[in-house]
């Protein structure tokens, strides 16, 4: 079983064309022929979008993903992306679930028919396309052979209304709350009032933007938000540029605290048991060290001090870095975070822990049997460079 799941993640390209020999951190995957989401969009169709802006958010859509993007669902190739539609105002409708369209070619001729002309009303209420694209969601994906795919919400909007019931923002909390993305899109028109700010409270963090603002580039944005939202860590933590920012771009990495104590040579095979391709952490640069000690203090590990074994350690003359099995170990290079009077000689001390150090840990070498630590595990995300099938999902 487990040789068909290296098998399988081979085929899909796990690797691309990163090498971690390059000494970066893995990037989130870019192809966008290779989406797999569940995207639901959802279009103001009042008279405020017009019949120009109903236009060129059909064009848009279709634009996002015209870029090979296989639509529809395929029993042989999983790396496939559903389209919904709906549409609202005073109230909203569906225009199609997500199984109608099978192809590019479904989708151009629906979505324009669909999204042809407003309707005689100057009454929008996101709140109502938001509830029916969360039924769809719901009725059309859960307990499905697609609910481990990640799903989205796009908005096209030209007003934000709303109080009390009409309010869209206590469902868009719910909806992030359940692990759904939301890219929001503002068609501001002549009379807009607050439409940009309120959309941006409705999108998840850094998915707001505005067809105004960003000129010729909401498609390019819209498909970024995309591919960010396909790459993901569905039980470990997802490194991004800040820890203490969710807007901030996600890397390819996903890294898992471990707060029971064990020595350093368990942790390594403890790490790579833990999921495909896992391996205990590396700290190329002073960030991923920084964004890792923040994890370890958000995470249930003995303090004071904070102590964690890591990826590094001396093999046949050198430093190097843990990596998956079967893969040449990485060589430590360019940046150091030796504590003072560190390293000791590797003879009996060649594996290297984090131990807090006023504010901050430092790297010291210890035994490979010696030293009972926590343990910082990394893997690689789910994105369009590495499909993670639901069997895989559960055992992370």
């Amino acid at each position: 079983m487990k040789l068909g799941i290296l098998i399988l993640l081979y085929l899909f390209g796990v690797y691309a064309d990163y090498s971690p020999l390059s000494y970066v951190d893995r990037p989130c995957g870019t192809d966008l022929s290779n989406l797999w989401l569940d995207v639901i969009a959802v279009v103001d169709n009042s008279r405020g979008m017009t019949n120009k802006g109903l236009s060129n958010v059909a064009s848009s859509i279709l634009s996002v993903f015209g870029e090979n993007t296989r639509i529809g669902s395929n029993s042989v190739e999983p790396r496939t992306t559903r389209l919904g539609l709906v549409t609202y105002n005073s109230v909203a409708s569906q225009k199609a679930d997500l199984n109608q369209y099978q192809s590019i070619a479904d989708a151009y001729t629906g979505v324009f028919d669909a999204l042809s002309t407003t309707v005689d009303t100057i009454q929008s209420y996101l709140a109502t396309g938001l509830a029916l694209a969360e039924r769809m969601l719901v009725d059309q994906t859960v307990n499905s052979t697609r609910a481990h795919y990640k799903r989205v919400m796009i908005v096209y909007a030209s007003e934000y209304n709303g109080n009390g019931e009409s309010d869209p923002l206590p469902l868009a909390e719910r909806l992030k709350l359940s692990n759904i993305n939301i890219i929001t899109v503002a068609y501001e028109q002549p009379g807009s009032v607050g439409l940009l700010q309120g959309l941006t409270q409705i999108a998840s963090p850094g998915f707001s933007f505005s067809s105004e603002f960003v000129a010729g580039n909401i498609v390019k944005e819209v498909q970024n938000a995309l591919l960010q939202s396909n790459c993901f860590c569905p039980d470990w933590i997802q490194y991004r540029g800040s820890y203490s920012d969710p807007a901030s771009s996600r890397y390819g990495v996903c890294l898992l605290p471990v707060g029971v104590p064990v020595v350093w040579a368990a942790a390594k095979i403890e790490c790579s048991n833990r999921w495909n391709n896992s391996y205990l952490a590396t700290e190329f640069n002073q960030a991923k060290h920084d964004f890792i000690f923040n994890a370890a203090q958000g995470s249930y590990f003995q303090q004071n001090p904070y102590q964690y074994h890591i990826g590094l350690n001396f093999v046949n003359g050198a430093w190097v870095w843990d990596q998956p099995a079967g893969q040449p170990q990485v060589n430590l290079k360019s940046w150091f975070n030796w504590g003072t009077g560190f390293p000791n000689s590797p003879a009996s001390q060649s594996a290297v822990s984090n131990i807090q150090s006023a504010l901050t840990t430092k790297w010291n070498n210890v035994g490979t049997f010696t030293t009972p630590a926590s343990y910082i595990c990394e893997t690689y995300s789910c994105d369009t460079d590495n499909y993670c099938d639901a069997q895989n999902m559960k055992n992370q």
